[in-house]
C-alpha cells in the first residue's frame, strides 16, 4: 500500500486485518484505480507458498455535510462484497500454489501423486463407485499429502528412516491437509479422507487412531494405494518381482494396517502386474 499510494495518503489501521486509506482530493475514478494498483502490486507477491489476497472497497466523500464516519462505513461494505466475490477463487489459487510448493520441495510428489490417484480411480471403478464418489477419490487422492507444506524439505528427501523426532513432525501432514482443504468450499467435502489416510485397519493409525470401517471407505483405498506407490517407486527401474513383493507385503497386512477387502480388490487388479 506505501508502495502504491501517493506521499500525501494516509495508511491507518483499522482492525487486526484491516487497514484504511484516505485518499485527498480523490474522486471515484482515481479511487478505482489506487485500487487496481494495489491488487496488482499484492498479485506479485509471494509469502513462500502464501498467495497474498486483499479485498477492497472505496467510498468518496462529495459534500462538506457528508459525514466521514458514513464513507468509512460505504467503503466497508463495499470491501465485504468485493471479499465474498473473489475469496472461492483465491483459495483455489492458494491450493494451486501449496501443491506447486511441495513439488519444489519434493521432486517425486507429483509423479506420486498422480499414479496414487490412477490406482484408486481404477479400484473406484472396480468397486462400481458412482460419478461423484469417483471424482471424490481421484482429487482426494491427488491431493492426499497436500500438508506436506509444513514439512522440511530435508525430512522429505531424506533416504535413510526418520528418527522419532522427525516422524512426529512428518506425522502432523493429515491434520495440516484437513486444514487446508476444509477452509476451501470446493474442498471441504474431501478434507476427512486426506486426514484419515494415514489409519490403519487396526486402529494403531495416526491421527486419531481410528479402526476398521470408522475409517472413510475412501481414506482406507488411498491408503493401499499410497503404500504400493511409495514400495514401487522406482519401478521404471526395477524388475517385476519387486512388485511381486509389495503384493506379498499388502496381502500380509491385510486386516492390520489394511482394508482385507480394499487389498483384494488391489490385487484382484494388479496382483498378476
Amino acid at each position: 500500500m506505501k508502495k502504491v499510494c501517493r506521499a500525501d495518503e494516509i495508511i491507518g489501521r483499522v482492525g487486526g486485518d484491516e487497514f484504511a486509506i484516505l485518499l485527498p482530493e480523490t474522486d471515484e475514478i482515481k479511487a478505482k484505480i489506487i485500487k487496481k494498483r494495489i491488487i496488482d502490486t499484492a498479485a506479485t507477491t509471494m509469502l513462500d507458498s502464501i498467495v497474498v489476497s486483499l479485498a477492497i472497497g472505496y467510498a468518496v466523500k462529495e459534500s462538506a455535510d457528508q459525514d466521514i464516519k458514513e464513507i468509512h462505513i460505504q467503503a466497508e461494505n463495499r470491501m465485504y462484497k468485493d471479499k465474498l466475490r473473489y475469496r472461492k477463487r483465491v483459495k483455489s489459487q492458494t491450493i494451486e500454489s501449496f501443491i506447486n510448493s511441495i513439488n519444489t520441495k519434493y521432486g517425486r510428489e507429483r509423479i506420486h501423486v498422480e499414479r496414487v490417484s490412477r490406482y484408486c480411480e481404477a479400484m473406484g471403478k472396480a468397486m462400481k463407485f458412482n460419478e461423484k464418489e469417483m471424482n471424490d477419490i481421484k482429487t482426494a487422492a491427488l491431493l492426499h499429502d497436500i500438508g506436506k507444506i509444513i514439512v522440511p524439505a530435508e525430512l522429505l528427501n531424506k533416504n535413510r528412516k526418520l528418527s522419532k523426532k522427525e516422524f512426529e513432525v512428518y506425522k502432523r501432514h493429515p491434520e495440516a491437509g484437513y486444514q487446508i482443504l476444509k477452509s476451501v468450499d470446493e474442498y471441504a467435502g474431501l478434507a476427512e479422507y486426506v486426514l484419515y489416510h494415514h489409519e490403519r485397519w487396526d486402529g494403531k493409525g495416526y491421527p486419531e487412531g481410528l479402526k476398521g470401517e470408522e475409517i472413510p471407505l475412501i481414506s482406507r483405498i488411498i491408503s493401499v494405494a499410497d503404500a504400493y506407490e511409495v514400495m514401487t517407486a522406482q519401478e521404471a527401474y526395477q524388475k517385476t518381482e519387486n512388485k511381486e513383493k509389495a503384493i506379498a507385503e499388502l496381502k500380509n497386512c491385510a486386516g492390520s494396517r489394511f482394508d482385507p477387502d480394499v487389498v483384494k480388490v488391489f490385487v484382484s487388479l494388479w496382483g498378476q502386474a
